[in-house]
């Protein structure tokens, strides 16, 4: 079965609705076989318009539309306070429309992360998840750090599983299509509609 190949670049302002269902929908589908992780009503266009406005919205689009979704951060102080600045970039809300699971769409959001992060000269790619979702991620190439306590202001306390990845063990993307810096305002011209 071949899988599909997606339109991956930033989100723009009038992608808030379709980015916000994803979310939404990502954080119902959770609570079907876990507690509640994201509570849908606080992930909607009001959680995610500053987010695209900063550019750190990356999409995964298909004719159809935006498959999935992930936030990309140049720091993450309330998850990894103990690194250095600049050395990584740090993902978060990782979300997959339930249609395209099974395709590849959080493969192919975190490579193309992987050439945005080795085209700003960081050497990692870190993020936080849930100590259960630890395996997933090591089957995209990531590695356990360790597990840590934190108090999230949003989300209150929490344990979680923090990971890295090493870009040299990114698959190589070629031009990632992206001229510009994690973090910055605005998107660039990526072909996405």
């Amino acid at each position: 079965m071949t899988r599909p190949t997606f339109d991956l670049g930033f989100a723009s302002p009038e992608d808030a609705p379709a980015v916000a269902g994803v979310l939404q929908e990502a954080a119902r589908w959770i609570t079907t076989w876990r507690s509640q992780l994201w509570d849908p009503a606080l992930v909607g266009e009001t959680f995610v318009r500053p987010i695209i406005a900063r550019g750190q919205m990356l999409t995964a689009r298909t004719p159809e539309g935006i498959a999935g979704v992930m936030i990309l951060l140049p720091e993450d102080p309330h998850f990894w306070p103990d690194r250095r600045a600049g050395e990584a970039i740090y993902l978060h809300k990782l979300a997959v429309r339930r249609a395209h699971a099974g395709t590849g769409v959080p493969a192919a959001l975190i490579d193309h992360a992987a050439g945005l992060a080795q085209a700003q000269g960081r050497d990692l790619l870190r993020l936080d998840c849930d100590p259960p979702l630890a395996p997933f991620y090591e089957g995209l190439g990531f590695r356990a750090v360790d597990k840590i306590d934190v108090r999230h202001p949003e989300a209150g306390p929490m344990r979680v599983a923090r990971m890295e990845r090493g870009l040299a063990s990114a698959k190589p993307i070629g031009d990632c299509g992206e001229d510009r810096t994690i973090g910055g305002a605005g998107r660039s011209d990526n072909g996405a509609a």
